[in-house]
């Protein structure tokens, strides 16, 4: 080949790559100026549930999933740091000796209140004409969930600071991952969406002294950690098995990587709680070079999604049983399929042998 066929070549690549560039730019920050352009007031945000959910679902399962799903799982683990919840949760075993299921039915439970509109989207992309009926259903099934979680912690003489120190956790660690740690940041908009989704989820679960700021939600968090997070052994015999169980979702070669770098995620009064070690620099180094470099790949080289990650699918199977899209643990947990009313212990299933769907 000669050197100018090699001059014409490198100029090609990097025409190509330079075009590719600029298109990835354009269609990776697509979402957020057509956000920005639909909604210009950020304020209509909290005034509207339809709204809330457009955008809590584009954030959750389209710009972010990987650390909007893991923000969540953090949300549900930062608590076994509190004596009074993981005292609870061991005397009842459901995490030492159910882990797989539990982590599945919280994360199924949760998907059903949060997806209804974005199954709804992605259904649309199948057929466009879709009744009046299933998608009331979708609906249906978010209010079921929410009555079935609320169901299942009736069982549990759970404190009303624990509940809403949980739920504060499911508006501030998405905020903490998101900002700190996924290819931008939140738009204000988008930050309204998760407070405003959450609140309705509280109010439905009867969460009691529930702020209807944010503002007034940051200080719960910072005053219940200073008096509640302390050590137990308790605590990390909750948090032990919930680690290896969420493990298994990576190479086994890397579960003891996440064992080093999880004080890197936990804030000093947590790793005291669990009688970790605190980071050191290096590992701290290590960990942020990992997780900058996976964002600069992702704002610079990865096109969005077109359509949202969803577990939950729209139609059941013959039987009235809800079959995830994928697995995420081997063996299946729901192999077979779910109902809503069937997630929780096994001990709180309904008495009545007919389900309706």
């Amino acid at each position: 080949m000669s050197l100018d066929s090699i001059s014409k070549l490198g100029l090609l690549s990097f025409l190509f790559f330079g075009s590719y560039l600029i298109f990835v730019r354009h269609y990776r920050y697509k979402a957020l100026n057509d956000m920005i352009k639909k909604y210009p007031d950020p304020n209509v945000v909290l005034q509207s549930h339809d709204i809330a959910m457009e955008i809590y679902s584009n954030i959750f399962r389209k710009e972010f999933p990987l650390f909007a799903r893991s923000s969540l799982e953090f949300a549900l683990f930062k608590p076994f740091a509190t004596p009074s919840v993981s005292r609870l949760l061991v005397s009842t075993r459901e995490f030492l000796d159910r882990c797989p299921r539990r982590a599945e039915d919280t994360e199924l439970i949760l998907s059903e209140i949060i997806d209804p509109y974005p199954r709804i989207q992605n259904q649309r992309r199948i057929c466009k004409h879709i009744s009046e009926k299933d998608i009331i259903k979708q609906y249906e099934r978010r209010e079921s969930a929410i009555n079935r979680l609320n169901e299942v912690h009736g069982k549990y003489p759970i404190s009303d600071e624990d509940y809403l120190y949980t739920l504060v956790l499911f508006v501030t660690e998405p905020l903490r991952w998101l900002n700190k740690w996924e290819w931008r940041e939140l738009d204000i908009r988008e930050v309204n969406a998760i407070f405003k989704v959450w609140h309705e989820i509280g109010t439905k679960m009867n969460i009691k002294n529930i702020p209807d700021t944010l503002e007034e939600w940051i200080p719960i968090q910072e005053e219940y950690e200073a008096t509640s997070v302390k050590y137990h052994p308790a605590n990390w015999a909750c948090a032990d098995p919930t680690i290896k169980h969420l493990g298994k979702k990576l190479p086994r070669f890397c579960l003891p990587i996440v064992y080093a770098m999880l004080p890197c995620l936990l804030e000093p009064s947590q790793c005291i709680a669990f009688n970790l070690p605190f980071p050191t620099l290096f590992k701290n180094v290590i960990f942020n070079t990992i997780i900058t470099l996976r964002a600069w790949f992702i704002r610079y080289l990865c096109l969005p999604r077109d359509l949202y990650d969803l577990r939950t699918p729209f139609y059941p199977n013959e039987k009235g049983k809800y079959v995830p899209h994928y697995f995420v643990y081997d063996p299946p947990i729901y192999g077979e399929g779910y109902r809503v009313e069937e997630l929780g212990p096994e001990k709180f299933m309904p008495k009545c042998p007919v389900f309706h769907s």
